[in-house]
């Protein structure tokens, strides 16, 4: 009886941590796998563009970079605003073939040698990375309320993991026979199959579309321009809650990823070196992340709630920050730079999204690519410009950046906090809606 009685045990733990519905199933398969070619894509041309770049242009020239990211996004978002109306399969689609033509269009171009080219490649890969990711759970949270999405998203975000895991190990794997240069090929035969499995899932004509709270919803011609758009962000509490939450997740892992890139540069030289081990590190920390993205993030979500899961990376920055300035060793860097990646791909992720399943479709298809885009890009230039001003204006280097770092970091966790109680008002106003609207039905 008592080993009965651990099978039962570990059997319910399984199906907490693990679990899809059945009329779930094809669905939640075709979004896992839309995430991770998707993701696989990103980790085979993440390290080509560190290799390419750090060889190219070096460390020193990263704030100019960061800040043509703010501009080019700002200027790829208000183009996207203007054909947000369309019907969202030739939206998508058509976006994803522009991705596939860049790529074919830099592989002709960056064995040229150009600095401004290798520069251009890491812009368009930030913008590709956020549109295309955005895109993806703009999609997944039109299908999905918030209680199905505290269920599902952990397994669908492992999708992401088990790419960055494939990703980096092809580009590790092959980029000694391809060379640099031939992955960009590699990563267009992936970007061609991401396209035929969103197809295939637009295909199933989802029906019983999720009902989305009225407290949240906005009048279309109200989004018609950016500056409207601007407008209801700082009208709404949630709202700008969660755009400083996405800008100080954006900037305090770029003041990580400036000390990063300083201690990748002196581990490794030249271009197919620095490729090579930042793509092994990336492979490393990829199948940890998968792991805790397909069997942990539901649980997290569950036992620790949003707020841990908004704030916790913010705290690990802060913390290695801080014992980086005390003890100066480099491994701290590479540690927390990889830890928080990890865990933001992982359980902030999911959580984040989650905070979108109380908005209207309005907000999903509007507003958040605002936020997620330019907000989150804008954020970036800030951080190049604040990079430059403390490392080449004040001359005050690394020290200089981790304190910047630290304060942003106190800022993140403190957006978190904010966002998670204003995600519980909503989600408790939607409850009250749809109970007075069974109430009604009967």
């Amino acid at each position: 009886m008592h080993i009965l009685a651990k099978g039962l045990e570990l059997k319910e733990l399984w199906l907490s941590l693990f679990s899809v519905p059945k009329g779930e199933r094809c669905r939640t398969g075709l979004l896992f796998a839309w995430l991770f070619f998707f993701i696989t894509t990103y980790y085979v041309l993440r390290p080509v563009r560190r290799g390419i770049v750090l060889d190219g242009l070096g460390n020193d020239n990263m704030c100019f970079v960061y800040v043509g990211t703010a501009l080019v996004t700002g200027v790829t978002v208000w183009v996207y605003s203007k054909f947000a109306h369309l019907p969202r399969q030739v939206l998508i689609g058509t976006i994803y073939s522009i991705f596939l033509a860049n790529l074919l269009a830099f592989y002709f171009l960056l064995p040229g040698g150009n600095n401004i080219t290798s520069g251009a490649f890491w812009v368009w890969l930030d913008v590709f990375s956020i549109m295309g990711v955005t895109l993806f759970w703009m999609y997944a949270n039109d299908v999905f309320d918030s209680t199905r999405a505290r269920a599902l998203f952990g397994i669908i975000s492992a999708g992401g993991g088990l790419g960055a895991v494939l990703g980096s190990s092809i580009t590790a794997s092959l980029v000694k026979v391809l060379g640099t240069y031939n992955m960009l090929l590699v990563a267009a035969c992936l970007i061609a199959v991401t396209m035929a499995i969103f197809l295939c899932l637009e295909k199933l004509n989802l029906k019983n579309p999720v009902r989305r709270s009225a407290k949240m919803e906005v009048k279309k011609a109200d989004l018609s321009k950016m500056t409207e758009v601007f407008k209801v962000i700082a009208s709404n509490k949630f709202l700008l809650c969660l755009t400083c939450l996405v800008c100080f997740e954006r900037i305090t892992p770029d003041l990580i990823q400036f000390l990063y890139n300083d201690v990748l540069h002196h581990m490794a030289q030249g271009r197919d070196a620095l490729t090579f081990l930042d793509a092994t590190l990336e492979r490393n920390r990829g199948i940890c992340e998968f792991l805790v993205e397909l069997f942990l993030v539901s649980f997290i979500l569950k036992k620790l709630g949003t707020g841990f899961c908004l704030t916790s990376s913010a705290a690990a920055i802060f913390f290695a920050v801080v014992a980086f300035a005390l003890l100066g060793n480099p491994l701290i860097i590479v540690t927390v730079f990889h830890l928080d990646e990890g865990m933001r791909h992982a359980w902030f992720k999911s959580a984040k999204e989650l905070t979108y399943t109380v908005t209207s479709r309005d907000v999903l298809y509007n507003v958040k690519p605002v936020i997620e885009m330019f907000f989150y890009r804008f954020s970036r230039g800030f951080a190049g410009v604040a990079i430059y001003l403390v490392n080449n204006v004040l001359h005050l280097g690394a020290g200089g950046v981790m304190v910047l770092c630290a304060a942003c970091a106190i800022t993140w966790i403190w957006a978190g906090v904010s966002l998670t109680r204003e995600f519980a008002r909503l989600e408790e106003t939607r409850r009250e809606e749809e109970s007075k609207t069974l109430a009604v039905a009967v």
